[in-house]
């Protein structure tokens, strides 16, 4: 009789995770039964593409980074290569007293690494400036404890770069407040050191594109994932309440049904929800997972039509600082970034509201959203009308926030996992985070359960 191994969750992780085990199975002559339960009736969580309106709308994710192999290793294992398309950098602004200013050139997430791109920067005043570039010559401190991105960018390069550059970049890109954020979860090759290199008077290759995406859009990675497992291994609908030890095994309690018997369980969810499922079998692991928090996340989509923008955009997007008061935390231009995915007529932009620092976003109604992300849009692009249409998606729970001592977190987890056999966990809680790592890690955590099973 073939081992069963119950998925919990069909977000991109867990579906590369089935993926990953019906395919090494049958490599390996492992006879296996894998099953994956979602509670929502759509797979993919918020990964996911849409036609509306004329338009290639992603609920989520838009691109994956390509200095991370799991997501392009899994388009290619999927026959999706031909389908790439990579991005070139294209220039990235901040919202600065009514103004769109473009970051320097070489900003890195959370630091600038290029000298003359930052003294050319309006961004800074010049002993902002001066502040920064004296970075290369402060000595590394060694990591003896973890600290928040906001300590080490002002530690390191000052408040000013941190305030107007690093706090909009890093908080948008994480719905996080970066005074809670933790430097080693988020960035921990920036761990004890700088990233502002000194001059060099050689010439430098140009990088590599550093995002791709597909032509048609993302959702195509889960479209793909759904149509390679065998039938019936994925069941939409099906809520799990709780997971109790039977044995070897593991008993999945479901409502209006008989419990579901696995030899291996293998959760990809939000660290609280997988908190609530193992609180009976294990309170200790429960309690552990229960000190991870989520933030909640909006995309919002609004179009105008290329008659009414007195302004057109120069920029891919932008990122809004904590200090403007807004709960839109960033914009990205489609019509600029992918012209071929809308209406030739149309300027349609994508917002990203809510986070940790607006967690009232996600109950607001839709109205008010597409309101509240017109009103800080029309005096940048001179727009005087409503949007032509708008699309809203929100994202519950969806964004794990790693606060200061999540490192540390991280290995008591794994410590407490040890302890059941037979049990994995995928995504957030390890420390997953955008659609590369969400993958690599569904896919480790896979390849454990085939350890144990075979």
């Amino acid at each position: 009789m073939p081992a069963r191994v119950v998925i919990v969750g069909a977000g991109v992780g867990g579906l590369a995770a089935a993926h990953h085990l019906t395919v090494q199975a049958a490599a390996r002559g492992l006879p296996l039964d894998v099953v994956v339960l979602e509670a929502a009736d759509t797979p993919g969580g918020w990964l996911g593409t849409e036609r509306f309106e004329g338009a290639l709308l992603e609920r989520g994710p838009d691109t994956v980074v390509t200095h991370k192999p799991a997501g392009l290793a899994l388009c290619a294992r999927l026959g999706l290569a031909g389908r790439l398309v990579y991005k070139p950098a294209g220039r990235i602004d901040v919202l600065d007293g009514g103004r769109l200013l473009s970051l320097p050139a070489g900003f890195a997430l959370a630091v600038p690494t290029r000298p003359r791109s930052l003294l050319a920067s309006s961004l800074l005043s010049w002993r902002g400036k001066l502040r920064a570039l004296a970075e290369p010559w402060r000595a590394a401190r060694p990591l003896d404890a973890d600290e928040s991105v906001a300590s080490y960018v002002r530690r390191r390069f000052g408040d000013e770069l941190y305030r107007r550059m690093s706090e909009p970049v890093v908080g948008g890109l994480f719905m996080a407040d970066t005074e809670e954020l933790s430097l080693g979860a988020s960035f921990p090759r920036l761990a004890g050191g700088g990233r502002l290199t000194r001059p060099s008077g050689g010439a430098t290759a140009p990088p590599p594109p550093p995002v791709a995406t597909l032509d048609g859009g993302l959702g195509q990675i889960v479209e793909a994932l759904v149509a390679r497992l065998p039938a019936g291994t994925l069941q939409l609908g099906r809520r799990v309440e709780g997971i109790s030890r039977t044995g070897e095994g593991f008993l999945l309690k479901t409502p209006g049904g008989p419990p579901f018997a696995a030899d291996a369980v293998l959760l990809a969810l939000p660290a609280p929800a997988s908190a609530a499922l193992v609180a009976d079998l294990d309170p200790g692991l429960s309690a552990v997972l229960g000190r991870i928090p989520y933030a909640s996340a909006v995309t919002a989509h609004l179009a105008w039509p290329h008659r009414a923008v007195g302004r057109p955009p120069r920029c891919h997007g932008f990122f809004v600082p904590r200090t403007a008061g807004s709960a839109v935390v960033a914009a990205s231009f489609v019509s600029v970034k992918y012209p071929e995915r809308v209406p030739a007529d149309q300027l349609v932009v994508r917002v990203f509201l809510g986070g940790a620092l607006h967690p009232e976003a996600i109950g607001q109604s839709d109205a008010d959203l597409v309101d509240l992300a017109a009103r800080l849009l029309a005096p940048l692009l001179d727009v005087r009308e409503p949007p032509a249409w708008s699309r809203v998606w929100r994202h519950p729970g969806a964004m794990p926030q790693r606060r200061v001592g999540h490192p540390a977190l991280v290995e008591h987890l794994r410590a407490r996992l040890a302890e059941h056999p037979g049990l994995a966990f995928a995504g957030g809680p390890l420390g997953a985070y955008g659609v590369p790592d969400s993958i690599a890690e569904g896919e480790a955590a896979a390849e454990r359960v085939l350890q144990r099973v075979g």
